[in-house]
């Protein structure tokens, strides 16, 4: 049977289909739709954050483009009701979704994403106010994704969450109401028989943080099963270089990275990571990490690129499944979802040989 280190490591490159099924209105399109007396549709979702909708063309573009691995991130919030029960025409186009991704011959991630988010629309942060209603609500959610895809075979994988954590309570409580919901996720999809009971499920780390995760008050869910559990952590640091521009508040941005500590910062961030999980037999996967692609500010393009073949790197020593995070239209832009190609001559290359480095080293685990 694959331990579960090795089927990280066979999962290659993986790209996320960023700002796409995670989309959700932030200026009252729905409503206004619905007012107009128009059906809202789940294209009209797909299409609110600048990107078209999902294709199978799309699909193998993202396969030809040396991708063996794609993170469906989807937000399920514009359409549940407070049972968590999930309408059939969103359940559906994430399904055929899942489905053109398969049969272009890729892995698939497919998760809860800004249900977990701040602000008032998502609602899974605020189990720290109703804890209990918030986990009877994501209980019946995950009922529904586990039901629809119960079937699937093992290349597809399960994540319960994204960015989840509770700044109303102290730490301590709010690492025990993540376990909780965790617990709950496992428990829910086990439940669910058949392709479910031995599934390969992601697991959300602590804000997907790597210093909050590898925190001894993180702990991962007992299962019923050994050698199934990953770890899910996001990688954007430093975040004054990777993700800050000139109007930022919270820092000085900085336009070149590189030098020997900056190197040693990332490679110590993986090694703390080995330590706490994959030297336990537990793997990692790093669902996002990407950096801002445009020169705002005169930000450095050959820094751009060390950073890049270094989380990289470090992400091949560890075993982990690096997820590109990419918007395709805006702040972090990669792969041309219309051609297939990468935006940046500079950035195929780097992409092309860490891709055949990964590959590499998952058939030789």
């Amino acid at each position: 049977m694959t331990t579960a280190l090795e089927f990280v490591r066979q999962l290659g490159l993986g790209w996320n289909l960023g700002n796409t099924f995670d989309a959700f209105p932030l200026q009252g399109e729905h409503d206004r739709a619905l007012k107009a007396g128009r059906i809202w549709t789940p294209e009209d979702q797909e299409g609110l954050w600048q990107n078209r909708p999902f294709t199978p063309r799309c699909a193998r573009l993202v396969k030809q483009a040396g991708f063996d691995t794609i993170r469906i991130p989807v937000t399920w919030v514009e359409w549940i009701d407070g049972d968590g029960h999930v309408d059939s025409i969103w359940m559906n186009a994430v399904r055929r979704a899942v489905d053109w991704s398969l049969e272009a011959g890729l892995k698939v991630i497919v998760n809860v994403h800004h249900d977990g988010g701040e602000g008032d629309l998502p609602w899974i942060r605020k189990a720290d106010q109703d804890p209990d209603g918030v986990c009877r609500r994501f209980a019946g959610l995950w009922r529904e994704i586990a039901d629809t895809f119960k079937d699937y075979g093992q290349d597809l994988i399960l994540e319960g969450g994204n960015e989840i954590g509770f700044d109303g309570i102290d730490r301590d409580r709010a690492y025990i109401l993540l376990e909780r919901l965790n617990q709950i996720f496992v428990d829910t999809v086990r439940a669910s028989g058949s392709s479910n009971a031995d599934r390969f499920l992601l697991i959300p780390g602590y804000n997907t943080d790597t210093a909050m995760t590898c925190d001894p008050r993180y702990r991962l869910p007992h299962d019923s099963l050994p050698d199934r559990l990953i770890v899910s952590i996001h990688y954007y640091s430093p975040s004054d270089f990777v993700l800050a521009t000139h109007d930022t508040t919270w820092c000085k941005p900085r336009q070149v990275w590189g030098d020997e500590a900056d190197v040693k910062a990332v490679e110590a961030d993986f090694a703390t990571q080995r330590r706490r999980f994959i030297d336990a037999g537990v793997p990692v996967i790093i669902g996002e990490y990407g950096l801002l692609t445009e020169a705002v500010d005169g930000k450095d393009h050959e820094s751009n690129l060390k950073w890049l073949s270094t989380v990289l790197r470090c992400c091949r020593e560890n075993g982990s499944c690096p997820v590109l995070w990419d918007t395709s239209t805006k702040e972090m832009c990669f792969l041309d979802r219309a051609t297939g190609r990468f935006f940046d001559p500079d950035m195929a290359a780097l992409f092309a040989q860490a891709g055949a480095e990964c590959r590499q080293e998952g058939d030789e685990g």
